[in-house]
Parts: C-alpha cells; sequence; structure tokens
C-alpha cells in the first residue's frame, strides 16, 4: 500500500509540476561493486549493466525520482557464493532529490531513499533457479554537464551506496549477518535527457 501511495503522490507531482525542464529521463550504464565483508563481496566479481530512470523537481530545486537497474556477474568464490553462476542483480529505487545549478552547464544532486534487490543465480542441479530479494537503503550523488546549448541533453555520473538487508535466516547470527547485509558500490555513467 505504501509503495502505490508514494507511485501516486510522485505521478501527481510531476503531472502538475509548472516548469517544461524540470523532469528528466536518464538512460546510463551501471556498475556494482560489493565492498566489506559480505558474500557479495567475497564471492561475487563486479556486476555491470544498466539502468533507466525518471526524475522531477518540485520545490526549490527538492524533487523525487524512480529507477530500475540490471546488472549481470560472475562468481568469483564457489566456497562463499555456492555452487552456482551468473548472478544478476536488480534493483528498483525510489528516492528524493536535491539539485544544485553551479553554473549554466555544471549541476550537482544528491540523492537519498529506498528500494527493492533481488539477486538471481542459476544452478547446474537443479530446475529452478535461487534468487533472493530484500530491501535497500541507498544514498549518492550525481554530476550533470550540460551537452547542447539549451542543456536538454546532458551528461552525467556519480557514485552511490547500497545497503541492502536480504531476508536470509541461519542458526549462527554472524554468519546471518555475513549472507543477509550487504553494501555495494555503485558507479554510473549515461546521458539525461530534460523536458
Amino acid at each position: 500500500m505504501r509503495k502505490i501511495t508514494f507511485f501516486f503522490i510522485l505521478i501527481s507531482g510531476l503531472c502538475f509540476s509548472q516548469d517544461s525542464d524540470r523532469f528528466a529521463f536518464e538512460l546510463k550504464g551501471n556498475s556494482f561493486t560489493g565492498i566489506g565483508n559480505n558474500f557479495i563481496a567475497d564471492g561475487t566479481k563486479t556486476f555491470t549493466g544498466f539502468g533507466v530512470g525518471f526524475t522531477g523537481t518540485f520545490f526549490k530545486n527538492i524533487g523525487l525520482g524512480i529507477e530500475f537497474n540490471k546488472s549481470y556477474s560472475e562468481v568469483s568464490d564457489v566456497s562463499v557464493f555456492g555452487d552456482l553462476h551468473s548472478p544478476q542483480f536488480t534493483t528498483f529505487d525510489y528516492y528524493a532529490l536535491y539539485r544544485y545549478q553551479a553554473n549554466n552547464r555544471l549541476s550537482f544532486e544528491g540523492n537519498i531513499g529506498g528500494g527493492y534487490a533481488k539477486l538471481k543465480s542459476y544452478s547446474n542441479y537443479r530446475t529452478k533457479n535461487f534468487s533472493e530479494s530484500g530491501n535497500a537503503f541507498l544514498v549518492g550523488a550525481k554530476a550533470m554537464y550540460g551537452l547542447t546549448k539549451n542543456n536538454n541533453l546532458q551528461l552525467v555520473a556519480g557514485p552511490r551506496f547500497y545497503f541492502l538487508s536480504t531476508f536470509t535466516e541461519m542458526n549462527d547470527p554472524k554468519i546471518e549477518k555475513y549472507y543477509s547485509k550487504s553494501t555495494l558500490l555503485n558507479l554510473s555513467l549515461g546521458l539525461r535527457i530534460c523536458f
């Protein structure tokens, strides 16, 4: 219910905003790297893939955004990750943002929010794939540089941290934390179309 309410608030804000240049569509390349002491950092290589997103600013450079990311990797340590292959990492994010215009071409954005994450892998020994899902808290930043005179096309890049909590239950609390709490660093580079 909360997700549906948030979606309607976002769409309402987008529809009734007064300025036509406050909306943006992004298409970007992504990498996700596990950091710290967790099974994603120790058991997989860097995930690479793509992302699409939509943002709108509404009041004094404050706005909202939604984003979908899909990325692919390989298992680096079977003893940690299990006898699986071809892991895929998918996120659906929603966040609040603040945009700062440094000059005519360059602007910066900070964002904070949450989302849904899913990690899916395949096994040679079972017909059903292995997947686990959870929630993510995210915090990040972006830099945008105008490529056209009116800044309708921008180059966008930035880092973001994902703090992932998956629904994993194990008897040993230390092992459970190792497999259910992960931190990932996301680096992205792409294009933003403003309208």
